[in-house]
Parts: C-alpha cells; structure tokens; sequence
C-alpha cells in the first residue's frame, strides 16, 4: 500500500520532499553526519542486517565501546539518531535499553576541558602584554571572556554588532550555536580602550565587515583573522604567562572561564545559562570549574556557628567568676581560691592557660582561647 501511494506522488512532490528532508541535517556538518551513517550501513551489511531494531544497535554500539571512548559513543549517536530518522524514519531515540547502555558506558568517564584562565591571570596578561605584538590578542580575550563566546562567534563578529554607548561598549552575537542571538555589555574602562585603540587601526580599504581583522606589528591588514587563529588565542595568552601545559588552553578556553567566574561569583545556574547561551542546565554545569577559594568559602560555610572565633584582642583579659573582692589582696578568702580551682578544672579543661602570681596566698588562670 505504501508502495502504492509512493508511485501515485508526482515526481516533483518527492524530489521538493527528499530536498525538504535533506535540510533536516546541520548544513555545516551534514558531511560528517553521513560519515556516520555511511559507517553503520556498511556494518549493517557486513552483518547481514536488513531491519534495524534495538537490538542490532546494541549489538553496533558494544562492538564500538571495546575501541571507543564514552564521549565518542555518545557523538556517534546522536548523529546517527538523527541521520536514522532522515533516512530510514527510525527514532532510536525510544530504545531505552540503548541509552541504559550508553550511560553504564559513561561511569568513570573523565572528559577532557580545556584549562580555564584566572581573573587575575587575564589581569596579569592585560596589564603586562605590550601592545604592539598582542593588541588583538587583547581584544579578543576581552571579548571572548566577557561574552563567553565560541571561536566561531569571534569569528562571524562584524563591526555592527559592536556599539559603543557613553562610557560602555554593548556587543550583539547575532550568530550562535544555538541559533538564539545574545547580548553583553563591557564597562571596564581599560578594555574599552584597548578595543577602541584596535578598531582605530582598522585600514579604510577594509572591504569586509568582519570584526576581527589580521594585526602585525602595530597596525591591521585587510584580511580577517581565521578561524584557527582565533581558537590558539587561549593557549599564545598560557604560554606568555608560564602557565602549565599551555597546549590545554583551548578554543573552549573562554567559555569555560567566563562561566567560571561567575560561579565563584556566587551567580545562580539561570543566570549563567542565560549569560552563555546555554539552554540544558547540565551542559552549562559542565563548563563550571570551581576554583580552590570558592572550595574554601563553601568548607567554611559548615563550621559550627559556636567555634571559637581567633581572637583579635592584643590584650589577656581576666575573667570575673562572681568575686567581688580584688584578687591581688592577701585578704582573698580560701574558698574563693577553691572555687576559682573548681570551675577551672569543669568548665576550661584541656585549654592552654596563662598563671598569674601576685602575693604568696593568691594566684588567677587566664585561659586562652583560639
């Protein structure tokens, strides 16, 4: 019947539905997609398979996990999922002992981040770096810290999304990853003049409206700044400071900072996402790295409101236990010598103590406390 109804469709129904269908795939990666696809078909064949059911992807993705990493299984998904449904209208997406299978393959699994650069290390970078070799490369730390953009956001950057208004600079990223444009705005007054300093360079001849233009020696060329440039940014900044490992400083380098900081900052998972672009909260989570003082102040949030505070007093005070007499006197009565021993020994037991004599029948304990 279905056969019927696909010979009953005019020619040029079908071939305005399998173009229709063909833009269901990303058009930037649509080749690595079909990669993908092209590689299962092959072991489809190979194993004589003809009906593609949960169980044939079980058996596809255990014969992968013995070669493949976790985060490689879950890539090749994905686009098979969709490449399954363009293709063959397949939504593996239901089989749930697939992704079961998936996630046990995940446990243990460390991905690899690309390092994040400290505020005070861009600081450093900022304050430090002369001018004439690394102005670009300034400008689009700035840029790409504060907004918390990817290298391809860098790179589509055009001159009209950069506003400059009073004394802040408001920045448009019109293309995402997400396809869901978003908006910063820059207020140090610094970096807002190092960024007006590269703009000014930017030569009249310059035919494209591209943000990032190529910078040698003091002065902009016509030419933008590729890609791959703009992703080694990251690691030029590691290596200028000393910093460990400088080839772990990656094109993802900025996201992961900026998202960073604001969590350290104390900002809520809202609005980080917003901030980033994020829309699923555990990928956002996933560009966070807690730095060691934030660890800090959130161990000292568990300290007992009751523990003994360090004491910034410069003097030994002498505890009143009730006794009215001067206890530097000779008069002193006995039992009041006996009941300071009594509550010293119940109450400040095991406390370092400071002894003070000052006649032969009297002498006070000073307890100090951390």
């Amino acid at each position: 019947m279905e056969q019927e109804n696909i010979s009953c469709t005019p020619p040029e129904i079908r071939e305005a539905a399998a173009n229709a269908v063909n833009k269901l795939l990303p058009a930037k990666s649509k080749s690595i997609y079909d990669k993908e696809y092209n590689t299962f078909d092959s072991w489809c064949l190979k194993m004589c398979v003809k009906t593609i059911s949960e169980n044939v992807l079980l058996a596809y993705y255990d014969e992968m996990s013995k070669t493949k990493k976790s985060s490689t299984l879950w890539a090749s998904y994905s686009m098979l999922r969709a490449c399954l449904n363009v293709y063959k209208n397949v939504d593996i997406s239901k089989f749930a002992r697939l992704q079961e299978f998936l996630k046990q393959q995940s446990i243990g699994y460390q991905p690899k981040k690309s390092n994040i650069l400290q505020s005070s290390e861009i600081d450093r970078f900022i304050q430090e770096a002369d001018d004439l070799p690394y102005l670009a490369i300034k400008v689009i730390l700035i840029i790409g810290y504060v907004g918390a953009c990817h290298r391809d956001e860098l790179l589509n950057m055009t001159i009209d999304d950069v506003k400059f208004r009073d004394e802040i600079i408001i920045v448009n990223i019109s293309k995402t990853k997400n396809h869901s444009p978003r908006m910063f705005v820059i207020s140090e007054l610094q970096w807002i003049h190092l960024i007006q300093k590269y703009l000014n360079l930017r030569p009249v001849t310059a035919t494209t409206k591209r943000f990032f233009l190529t910078y040698r020696n003091g002065r902009c060329l016509s030419s933008p700044i590729g890609i791959n440039k703009i992703g080694q940014v990251p690691k030029t900044i590691a290596s200028y400071l000393k910093l460990a490992n400088p080839e772990c400083y990656t094109g993802h380098c900025f996201r992961r900072s900026s998202a960073s900081h604001l969590a350290n900052k104390g900002e809520d998972l809202v609005t980080i996402k917003n901030h980033g672009g994020w829309k699923s909260s555990a990928v956002a989570e996933g560009y966070i790295e807690t730095s060691l003082k934030r660890k800090i102040e959130i161990g000292r949030m568990f300290n007992s409101v009751n523990s003994p505070q360090p004491s910034t007093s410069t003097s030994i005070p002498i505890p009143n236990f009730g006794v009215e007499n001067d206890i530097t006197s000779p008069e002193v009565n006995v039992q009041v010598q006996q009941d300071l021993n009594y509550k010293h020994d119940v109450i400040t037991q095991n406390l370092p103590s400071l002894t003070i004599h000052a006649q032969d029948t009297c002498s006070a304990t000073v307890n100090l406390y951390n």
